[in-house]
């Protein structure tokens, strides 16, 4: 075993410590934080473990939203489970979700973000107030108002098919997915260029003047300077995008709702679908609880990411 040599500096810190008691920062608990702490455990009882407790159980119920089983509902086991797991709608509406939230949420958004905030760094002022203004407008529309203008420009007559030459041709109609999922990238993109363009003023300037010097060009900077520098940025971001694609229904149910043919039928609208429309809330409460363990460990993957991020110093901070 090493022994640690004794100093003056050693010495006098450990006669303080035997004077004032253990040191400040040292990690301590106090008994009378817990009454602290109660009412944020009251309300996290109250409006999330219990509402989400109650839900489990209802998946495992024949509970309907009209009918006898709608006031005089039972247990019915595992009947639910197995009704999951042999129905194709629930693994298409899966398959759908997974290329909504990673195409328009994880790459889509990150990507469109980060070009914005790259293409603003050498822009004018007032393009660059005017360009960042209408992005953050973007992202803070209510949902039914991007419904309304992206349904508009994408049915017929709109935008998007007179700029096509097509006219009469209906490109939400035929390309759901595409169109919802461009407009989910559209109305969040105003958060990742803001978490982007906070990120770029951290980038050493003094490492990209010194690439300048050494004759590398202006994607040979790119890619092997401000990438990298934003590695940690772009992987929260894209996570981040993720969660709030993942919980998206309202523009995807006022747009399509769901259709055509299922064509654009997420994981929530297919819950709502079944639980509003076809009347089975058992089954619907069971998509649910799906819903809250995929956001779960989502939301624990984020955390864990932030945490490493704050842990790491060579990380961008945002």
């Amino acid at each position: 075993m090493v022994e640690l040599v004794r100093t003056p500096i050693t010495m006098t810190l450990e006669a303080v410590i035997a004077e004032k008691g253990a040191r400040l920062d040292k990690p301590r608990f106090n008994p009378s934080s817990l009454l602290l702490l109660f009412p944020a455990a009251a309300l996290l009882i109250g409006l999330f473990i219990y509402p989400v407790g109650y839900s489990v159980y209802l998946g495992f119920t024949n509970l309907q939203l009209i009918g006898p089983n709608a006031i005089h509902f039972r247990f019915t086991g595992l009947q639910n489970v197995y009704f999951l797991l042999s129905d194709q709608v629930f693994y298409r509406s899966i398959w759908l979700t997974l290329v909504f939230v990673v195409g328009s949420g994880a790459v889509g958004t990150t990507v469109l973000g980060l070009v914005i905030a790259l293409a603003l760094q050498s822009a004018l002022t007032s393009v660059r107030m005017v360009v960042s203004s209408l992005a953050i407008v973007a992202w803070t529309l209510p949902p039914a108002a991007i419904a309304i203008i992206w349904y508009a420009a994408t049915t017929q007559g709109g935008v998007f098919p007179v700029l096509f030459g097509y006219p009469h041709a209906d490109v939400l109609y035929d390309h759901a997915m595409l169109v919802v999922s461009l407009a989910n990238a559209w109305s969040l993109a105003g958060l990742a260029t803001i978490i982007f363009s906070a990120a770029l003023r951290n980038v050493p300037q003094e490492m990209l003047e010194a690439a300048k010097l050494e004759d590398a060009n202006a994607f040979q900077r790119l890619t092997r300077l401000t990438l990298p520098i934003l590695k940690p940025t772009i992987l929260t971001s894209a996570l981040l995008m993720t969660l709030l694609s993942f919980g998206n229904f309202t523009l995807i149910y006022l747009m399509t709702q769901g259709g055509p043919s299922g064509d654009s039928n997420i994981l929530p609208v297919y819950s709502y679908l079944q639980g509003f429309t076809f009347k089975k809330l058992g089954y619907a409460a069971l998509l649910g609880d799906v819903i809250v363990l995929i956001s779960g460990v989502l939301g624990v993957a984020y955390v864990w990411l932030a945490q490493t991020r704050r842990r790491s110093p060579k990380s961008v901070s945002v």
